[in-house]
């Protein structure tokens, strides 16, 4: 139940003596009111605040002049009063057909009221974190546009960005509130939200860092609200992402994640237009016939487009279903001198049946072999990993699908028996339609499987083995889930890659950061993302460089891959001049690359570009600075999120 607000009283109050000012305001809701319910402004106004969450309460309409009701608390649903210069912007929703047959819905801008010096309309703080905002006149002929009594109507609130009156700081924030004169809102157009966008981008805000609302930024980028066509949400959305983009473009569900809960997710598929298709689709000019039959609006295009055309030709073809009816499982391990035995097992998950035949007679397997280095805890011994390619081996037992292979050629140091190993599968199957088939056929294309690695030991299989830096997961939240493809079908940025990616790869001593001339895994990632690496100058990484949880997961200890000190088994950086630059300054100099930094790192102990025992010293006290809960820890001034 909300708390009761005798808004009565404080009008009344307005007019009284200042004695009397002061005693209703006291009643009606001072410092000393009750706390109101979980989530609704009551009790003494915040003090601190870090968030801010806005609420409304409703909107109602007296000649057709909007009134919205609504309260500010804090991360701690503390009312927030005394905010004095927030930001109205109003909008409606034109359902989908309504401008024309086979048009989509449009959102259509009325107005952007605010209070700085002054307010557009008039702002009242009842002084327990409600309040009231009255616009300045109705929405019906704003901004050229006829009011719909019957459509989805749109407020967004914005505030933030500047202080109280006693100083304390503001953070932006805006959340909007849609209504219908009728009631329930009957439609939108939520096609998607602002956390698939972060995936990749991490609290994308615009304008000043003012508007971090998907919904927010629709209402603007409309029609008759923008100059250029070409800036409308869809249009504009569509366009910046043709270039630079780190996954397929033909997937359109990247974006539009399937989300019951958005009404209109599946739009990308189920109301096609001239204005959306070709913001993609860029060499076709529709009323011309250029690319396309000639097409004056949008009327017959769910006629040959419809959704389920349109889906099917906007994903994988039917890869996902093909490989889920593969996958090879490394079942047993175990190490004699330099080579490994293993034993593989080839099942159909799809219906639960094992493949009787070895790879090397399923005519659906175009490539399937297994890769293998030692020394997990010193991150391997050689940077040329050993490989077996099973469609060309006879294995040396087995049946029934479970079949055992030899795999010679690893380099096991002297004194590291005692260490493991990793097993890495990889291939390729050929499909069509979803289903497996002959790869002599010309009519399958072959599909990569999603790489995998198991651990190992002299005698068995290990679920221990190197640490777990990245994930394929926090890769796939921009890339797909196992969608980057190396070498051919590598794809398991997790494990597989740093069998050769690996210390064994030199940087380049004369280049002018060695750190970022190496094909070392990490660094080589590092100087990528970072667009600091020869040849990829123009990659423009969509999220903040310094989140390092972008992409590095947590320990078994649950702390972030990227606190100091390093783990043990990372190596110093080897150079192709024979020298060698210790590990956590050769980390941490792909990004901070500065004389400044080379210096300072000097300054604690790190050795660039010297012998390999100065580098192994162990001198750096980087950690001392920099280390979990000290005074400048990388996890609290990277910004971590």
């Amino acid at each position: 139940m909300k708390p009761i607000i005798d808004l009565k009283c404080v009008f009344n109050a307005k007019k009284a003596l200042p004695l009397a000012l002061t005693i209703l305001l006291a009643a009606c809701g001072g410092d000393d009111g009750s706390p109101g319910n979980p989530g609704e402004p009551g009790g003494p106004p915040a003090t601190e605040i870090s968030s801010l969450m806005i609420a409304v309460d409703d909107v109602s309409m007296n000649s057709g002049i909007a009134t919205v009701n609504y309260s500010i608390s804090n991360q701690d649903d503390e009312p927030v009063v005394g905010v004095s210069t927030p930001t109205f912007i109003a909008s409606q929703l034109l359902p989908q057909g309504y401008t024309n047959a086979g048009n989509s819905s449009q959102w259509q801008y009325f107005t952007s009221e605010s209070c700085s010096t002054s307010c557009t309309g008039e702002l009242v703080d009842h002084r327990n974190g409600q309040y009231s905002y009255t616009f300045s006149a109705a929405f019906d002929g704003m901004n050229d546009m006829s009011y719909m009594a019957g459509a989805t109507q749109r407020l967004v609130i914005k505030v933030g960005g500047d202080s109280l009156a006693d100083g304390t700081e503001l953070p932006v924030t805006n959340q909007h509130f849609d209504w219908q004169d009728s009631g329930a809102v009957a439609y939108t157009r939520n096609l998607i939200v602002m956390e698939t966008c972060n995936t990749c981008h991490n609290d994308l805000a615009f304008h000043g860092s003012k508007y971090n609302e998907v919904e927010t930024c629709v209402t603007c980028h409309s029609e008759g609200k923008v100059s250029n066509n070409d800036n409308i949400f869809p249009q504009m959305i569509h366009a910046k992402h043709l270039t630079g983009f780190p996954g397929s473009l033909a997937n359109c569900q990247t974006c539009h994640a399937p989300d019951e809960a958005l009404t209109e997710h599946y739009n990308w598929a189920r109301v096609p237009t001239m204005e959306t298709c070709g913001s993609c689709h860029n060499n076709i000019d529709f009323p011309a016939g250029e690319g396309h039959p000639a097409q004056a609006d949008n009327s017959n295009c769910v006629a040959c487009h419809n959704s389920e055309w349109t889906a099917n030709v906007h994903n994988d073809g039917g890869d996902d279903e093909a490989l889920a009816q593969f996958t090879a499982e490394i079942t047993a391990a175990s190490l004699s001198g330099t080579s490994v035995t293993f034993t593989i097992k080839l099942s159909n998950p799809a219906s639960g049946e094992v493949y009787s035949d070895s790879a090397d007679k399923l005519s659906f397997v175009d490539d399937l072999r297994i890769v293998a280095n030692w020394g997990t805890s010193f991150d391997y011994s050689t940077r040329s990993a050993s490989s077996l390619k099973l469609q060309d081996s006879t294995p040396a037992s087995g049946s029934d699908g479970s079949y055992t292979y030899e795999l010679t050629g690893l380099t096991v140091p002297v004194g590291t028996e005692a260490d493991q190993g990793t097993l890495a599968v990889q291939g390729k199957l050929c499909s069509s339609d979803g289903a497996l088939g002959d790869c002599s056929d010309e009519n399958f294309s072959t599909v990569n499987i999603k790489s995998s690695h198991q651990f190992f030991n002299q005698t068995a299989l290990s679920a221990e083995g190197r640490r777990v830096v990245v994930t394929n997961e926090t890769c796939g939240t921009c890339h797909g889930d196992q969608a980057l493809n190396y070498h051919g079908s590598r794809n398991d940025l997790e494990g597989q890659c740093q069998l050769c990616h690996n210390p064994f790869m030199l940087a380049d001593s004369t280049s002018a950061n060695p750190s970022l001339a190496t094909a070392d895994y990490k660094h080589m990632i590092h100087g990528l993302h970072s667009a600091q690496r020869e040849g990829y100058e123009d990659l423009n990484y969509p999220g903040q460089i310094g989140n390092c949880a972008q992409c590095h997961t947590s320990s078994e200890s649950g702390v972030l891959t990227v606190a100091l000190p390093l783990n043990t088994g990372v190596q110093p950086l080897a150079l192709d001049d024979g020298s060698y630059t210790s590990a956590t300054a050769a980390i941490c100099s792909d990004c901070h690359s500065s004389d400044s930094a080379q210096n300072h790192m000097t300054q604690q102990g790190a050795v660039f570009m010297g012998s390999k025992e100065d580098a192994t010293a162990g001198t750096e006290s980087c950690a001392t600075c920099h280390g979990q809960g000290a005074s400048s820890d990388v996890l609290a001034v990277h910004p971590i999120k």
